[in-house]
């Protein structure tokens, strides 16, 4: 391959030569055509002159005897030419005519021969100047002079300046190539085709612990040494294989490169055969990237992604995932437990002491936990106060022994934070992880209901999920309600119905009192009562979905009600659950519901438990009296039902007290519920509240309340629950 640095030489070679041929060959060409063209003239006329004067010496014999100079122009015809001259010679020599004066020299000559008789008796010479002939030639020699100028131009400085340019252009360009090759982050390292290191970059240094002047020459193998992240296996050099299979190789994923120092560094990247225009490949380069950083974060983060930051310890997304690969070994015969464990009285540190020692609280009891389990088991923080446990290779027997040391181990710890100290409990159920099991969440649901009916059952025990459990099944059936549940309020599946509640006093208004009630509808179509599911829904925090549910199907239809119905309406109760009473967006969406649907707030009562009002009585009062702003009526349903009812009365402001029916149905027979009953119709009679009996299941019963002074009766006795629709056909009468 031609050497940069030799071109210009060349390329001065090689125009000079054209140059002194462009040069030269005008004035050349044009002086031998000249003279070829001057020479053929001068000859043609020679010879004709000749010819004609064999002609005449033939014709007229003492012409040329006499050497007769006049006829001797017969012969010539004309005079010669400028620059021109005619000598006849004999035949010794002796010029006979002359005619034209001697051209300038130099001289072009040529002569032709005259016969007479055959014989050679004289010559006819004709004698003509070159010196036009030589000016022009120097005329060409100037053209040419300027051709073989811009020839050599062209060829030479042009040329140079082009060189010159691309010279400065791939200069530049090289330059930038190792400006960028020294700033980029990665290691860049070259080879030629023997795999021999030409090149590496300061990164590349940095990294292999090896210079430049070290390496350059030594095979790429002594130096570039890569390894399996996960055994130090050897991996095949990428660079090799790019200059050997002529393709793009990256580098396998997690290896690491050995340094010159033994280290190692983990490392991704690609080799590439490098090739030059239309040849095969000359060489490879291997671009190396440092991922050190990189994969301590992804580290990192998977960490962070499977475990609780607060604990430790893994977190429920991964305990789930680690049960569900714990199936196969069940399947296969093994037995496993999962415990699932809730701290009993977490809430009151909290509440108490703040989050500050809610955490810390958290983090004493994860390490005792972790201190009682087995080096194999599977601690993990599910949430909140709950831990999760995997028991691997763990009967249940086995597996509730395990569970009572763990218990113990969270009672004997004395929580103390400032100048308190507090008793800690927990709640532990267990479940088997067996062949028989569907899936990791279902044992891990096993368990979560084991440790609620743990919670049940007094709190700080341990409670094996057994099939024959009455309250497992129980919790069981509740906890299959829940996905009917949220199904229903998607698509609509509850229904409601009515039961009238029938004046038992003379002068009470001539109009239709009712109290909705609601029904689920079943897989076979067949309408559930809310004793099946409502403990369910509580429990699952359903039940403020399901009030609204009710609230706007109610509302939506009261203009249909109150338009179609035989007797009007005078007042329609609905159920709120404690759940309700503590969501802020409650009242604002009975609002929203009334005013879009025009239903006059003096016709709708809401029935709110003595329960629910009295377990958070601020929240109770300031619903209740948001409501009564409004112009609704309120009532508080099963009074009696608790100890503190008669105390916090004065304080609700309510319209109806529906006396609960566990005295109702009693009072014909029992003294002491006939005084309860009294007692609170008494005590309704001073705060100017109305009285409803519930459970009220004959004519008797119904009479003995009137009699008594009660206002309203309600139960089997007045009428059963019907559908909704049954209002449009209601009979007053018959209901009173």
């Amino acid at each position: 391959m031609l050497a940069l640095g030799s071109a210009p030489r060349l390329l001065t070679s090689i125009a000079t030569a054209v140059a002194l041929v462009a040069a030269l060959l005008p004035p050349a060409i044009h002086l031998a055509l000249a003279y070829a063209n001057l020479s053929a003239a001068a000859q043609t006329r020679a010879a004709y002159l000749a010819d004609e004067g064999t002609r005449l010496v033939s014709t007229y014999p003492s012409t040329w005897q006499f050497q007769d100079h006049h006829r001797f122009w017969e012969i010539v015809r004309r005079p010669p030419v400028a620059g021109e001259s005619i000598v006849v010679r004999t035949a010794d020599g002796s010029v006979v005519v002359r005619l034209g004066e001697k051209p300038d020299a130099p001289t072009l000559t040529r002569a032709a021969a005259m016969h007479d008789s055959g014989v050679v008796a004289a010559s006819v010479e004709i004698e003509r100047s070159m010196r036009a002939l030589l000016g022009w030639t120097a005329l060409a020699a100037l053209a040419g002079l300027a051709l073989g100028a811009a020839v050599f131009t062209t060829l030479r400085v042009l040329p140079l300046r082009a060189l010159q340019r691309a010279t400065d252009a791939l200069m530049q360009e090289k330059l930038r190539a190792q400006v960028t090759l020294r700033s980029i982050g990665d290691a860049v390292i070259t080879t030629d085709r023997e795999q021999r290191l030409e090149y590496l970059n300061p990164v590349a240094e940095a990294m292999t612990g090896w210079t430049l002047a070290e390496a350059a020459g030594r095979p790429l193998g002594d130096m570039i040494r890569l390894v399996t992240e996960a055994d130090a296996r050897p991996v095949a050099n990428p660079a090799a294989i790019a200059l050997a299979e002529n393709r793009v190789v990256p580098v396998p994923g997690a290896v690491m490169l050995a340094r010159r120092d033994g280290e190692t560094v983990p490392v991704e990247g690609i080799a590439a055969p490098i090739h030059a225009a239309g040849e095969m490949p000359g060489g490879s380069v291997l671009v190396l990237h440092d991922v050190t950083r990189a994969r301590q974060m992804a580290r990192r983060l998977l960490y962070q992604a499977s475990h609780d930051s607060l604990t430790g310890l893994i977190n429920r997304a991964e305990f789930e995932r680690r049960l569900e690969g714990a199936l196969p070994s069940a399947r296969n015969g093994q037995e496993h437990a999962v415990c699932y464990l809730d701290l009993d009285q977490f809430k009151i540190v909290n509440d108490t002491c703040g989050h500050f020692a809610g955490d810390e609280l958290l983090r004493q009891v994860a390490a005792r936990l972790r201190a009682r389990i087995r080096g194999a088991d599977l601690l993990a923080r599910l949430g909140g106060d709950e831990f999760g446990l995997l028991l691997y290779g763990c009967s249940l027997e086995r597996a509730r022994s395990i569970a009572e040391g763990l218990l113990e181990a969270v009672r004997e710890l004395r929580f103390v934070w400032s100048d308190k100290s507090f008793v800690v409990g927990a709640s532990i159920g267990v479940a088997s992880l067996s062949g028989t099991s569907a899936s990791g969440a279902e044992a891990m649901s096993s368990a979560d209901t084991a440790c609620y009916v743990a919670k049940n059952l007094g709190r700080n025990r341990v409670q094996l999920d057994a099939p024959e459990d009455r309250e497992l099944s129980r919790q069981r059936g509740e906890m299959g309600y829940v996905s009917r549940l949220t199904r229903a309020l998607d698509e609509g599946q509850f229904v409601l119905y009515q039961q009238s509640v029938a004046p038992l006093q003379p002068g009470a208004r001539a109009g239709v009192h009712f109290e909705v009630l609601l029904r689920l509808i079943g897989e076979d179509g067949r309408h559930v009562p809310p004793g099946a599911f409502i403990p369910a829904a509580e429990r699952y925090g359903l039940m403020p979905q399901i009030d609204r549910w009710v609230v706007g199907e109610l509302f939506g239809r009261y203009a249909e009600l109150e338009r179609n119905a035989r007797v009007p309406l005078e007042m329609v109760s609905v159920n709120l659950s404690g759940t309700s009473l503590n969501d802020e967006r409650t009242v604002a969406f009975i609002l929203e519901q009334a005013r879009r649907h025009a239903v006059p707030a003096e016709k709708i009562c809401f029935e709110l438990t003595e329960t629910a009002a009295l377990n958070n009585l601020p929240v109770a009062i300031e619903v209740m009296r948001a409501l009564k702003r409004e112009g609704f009526s309120l009532a508080i349903d099963d009074f009696g039902s608790g100890f503190t009812s008669f105390a916090y009365l004065k304080s609700l402001p309510v319209d109806f007290i529906k006396i609960d029916g566990s005295y109702v149905k009693g009072m014909l027979d029992d003294r002491i519920d006939r005084a309860m009953v009294t007692a609170i119709r008494q005590i309704a009679a001073v705060i100017g509240v109305r009285t409803i009996a519930e459970w009220v299941e004959s004519a008797a019963l119904a009479a003995e309340l009137a009699a008594i002074g009660i206002d309203y009766a309600q139960g089997y006795g007045i009428a059963r629950p019907a559908p909704l629709q049954a209002v449009l056909g209601l009979d007053l009468e018959r209901a009173a």
